[in-house]
């Protein structure tokens, strides 16, 4: 039985991605978050979410930060994946951003009775926590051990690539439970992303799945990346004598 994988440093040992700095943002998540609310706290407990939130923010943005190398956004359609994904995560923190003025400022205004209870501060400290171990750490955990368990093909290699289109699959997953998947004024919204897109990485790495990816981006931008291939291949031919008139 493999051994369980229960903190970070663990995690790091074995993720095809450079975690230290993730992981940094983590503790000092776990160390903001408070252990216990009560009426002698209240406003050090709200003070300390709100430098969690900003802890969480670094994770997300960090873990985004990593994804966006050559190594692994090595065509068009992974850079495709990886706009989703920004997208996706985007979504989500704007909803993190919807609670947190719901929880904790909405109904703490200045020269008023404040409304931000121990209920309150609770709700929003338990978003948050689920974000951190759900969202980011079980989401990085799976898809490690996906990757790693990965049986290699002749078509297929276990390259950081891949690593992407899975990450990607299990955010679909999670983010869908938390609420951060959907859409607005989007092409895809018609379809719903999150019934139309292969279940599987494997299905998304197919040539019909590389398809998809190209059709899903020309319906929710308009444009065909196969124009972004016609350039590239314009620029790396040279120059022939006449491409250039003198003024």
């Amino acid at each position: 039985m493999a051994e369980e994988i229960n903190y970070w440093s663990d995690l790091e040992g074995i993720c095809p991605v450079n975690l230290k700095r993730i992981e940094r943002y983590s503790k000092d998540f776990n160390s903001y978050l408070p252990e216990k609310i009560n009426l002698d706290n209240i406003n050090k407990s709200k003070e300390d979410l709100f430098n969690a939130r900003a802890s969480l923010d670094s994770m997300i943005i960090t873990l985004i930060q990593l994804l966006y190398d050559r190594n692994i956004l090595e065509q068009e359609t992974d850079k495709i994946l990886f706009a989703w994904l920004i997208d996706n995560f985007g979504r989500f923190i704007r909803r993190l951003d919807e609670h947190e003025d719901h929880l904790l400022i909405k109904f703490d205004e200045p020269g008023k009775d404040s409304r931000v209870g121990i209920s309150r501060i609770s709700s929003y400290s338990k978003i948050l926590k689920t974000a951190s171990n759900s969202l980011i750490f079980e989401s990085l955990l799976k898809s490690t051990e996906e990757y790693n368990n990965f049986k290699e093909t002749e078509q297929l290699k276990r390259t950081p690539r891949i690593f992407l289109y899975i990450l990607f699959q299990v955010l679909q997953v999670s983010l869908s439970v938390l609420g951060g998947l959907t859409r607005e004024k989007t092409g895809m919204s018609k379809r719903g992303v999150v019934h139309t897109i292969p279940t599987s990485w494997q299905s998304l790495m197919t040539p019909k799945g590389q398809e998809f990816i190209r059709e899903g981006y020309k319906e929710d931008t308009g444009v065909d990346v196969s124009e972004f291939d016609k350039d590239l291949s314009e620029l790396s031919e040279p120059l022939v004598e006449g491409d250039i008139e003198d003024e």
